[in-house]
């Protein structure tokens, strides 16, 4: 196991009707920044506004070096309702030969708990290389969204997927159960990835992923008819119901902000289909 570089723990809590920080530890560079409050608006007539608490990952440092190591632990207590993201996106500088960055994230939801996860994009430096790990332990009524994408370095000088290796695992358990498991390993300068059936003429990826008990495939449905009606975009999308408790939307395109802005389409749909509740306005 590297040496830790820079870790973040958080445990929320409900206390007295709303949910709170009540632990946390931070290494620099990361730091989490003050929290603040949301009052969610339910959509069903007469039921009451839900709170929801916001809070921000710091990274103090440009960005993930090569060797570094960061590691964040987030658990959210029975019935805690929690929004997570950070400031900026996360960059990841060359790396030195057999030296890459690594990230760990272990996130545990008790049951009736809520974690909306929707970082900054991914920055993928030339010559970066980055292994990325989650592990999401659901419990019986939580609900848990992450929003993840991936850029192909700085564009806008020519840095096309010119960085080493990109390695990103996620496994999402369910009680002892593991009802997903994905492990996405890419290598630009060994694949094809302009090939048919690969990437093609896209460079960005984008993903969001959505698991609940109570999912239903009317769920899917009025995504996939919500993101049909949407024009002025250029990308190609798609989206699918996992094996268990899961459903998956995915976005190729060339620019990091269409990609935000269809996966927020999605997440605003989810948030009134699934959770009868109005969309989140975060502002950043």
């Amino acid at each position: 196991m590297p040496r830790v570089t820079g870790e973040i723990t958080a445990q929320f809590a409900v206390c007295s009707g709303s949910t709170r920080l009540v632990h946390k530890y931070h290494a620099s560079p990361l730091k989490i920044a003050k929290t603040f409050r949301y009052e969610n608006e339910a959509i069903i007539e007469g039921a009451q506004p839900t709170e929801q608490l916001g809070v921000y990952l710091m990274d103090c440092s440009p960005g993930l070096m090569s060797g570094d190591h960061y590691e964040i632990n987030v658990s959210l207590g029975e019935g805690a309702h929690v929004f997570l993201t950070n400031q900026s996106f996360t960059k990841v500088h060359p790396s030195q030969i057999n030296q890459g960055s690594t990230q760990c994230q272990t996130l545990h939801l008790e049951a009736g708990a809520m974690l909306e996860y929707i970082p900054e994009p991914l920055m993928l430096y030339k010559d970066a290389s980055l292994s990325a790990d989650m592990d999401v332990h659901l419990s019986p009524g939580s609900a848990f969204i992450f929003s993840d994408i991936v850029c192909p370095g700085r564009t806008q000088r020519g840095e096309i997927f010119q960085y080493a290796r990109y390695t990103n695992r996620m496994k999402v358990w369910y009680g002892n159960e593991l009802i997903f498991y994905q492990n996405q390993r890419i290598e630009p300068q060994t694949m094809q990835l302009t090939a048919p059936g690969c990437w093609e003429q896209e460079t960005h990826l984008g993903n969001l992923y959505i698991y609940s008990d109570r999912l239903k495939h009317r769920h899917l449905e009025g995504i996939r008819e919500r993101l049909e009606r949407l024009e002025g975009v250029q990308v190609r999308i798609g989206a699918s119901l996992t094996h268990k408790y899961g459903l998956i939307v995915s976005v190729m395109g060339r620019h990091a902000w269409e990609l935000q802005f269809i996966l927020t389409k999605a997440w605003h749909d989810i948030r009134r289909s699934l959770l009868a509740l109005t969309p989140l306005m975060v502002n950043k």
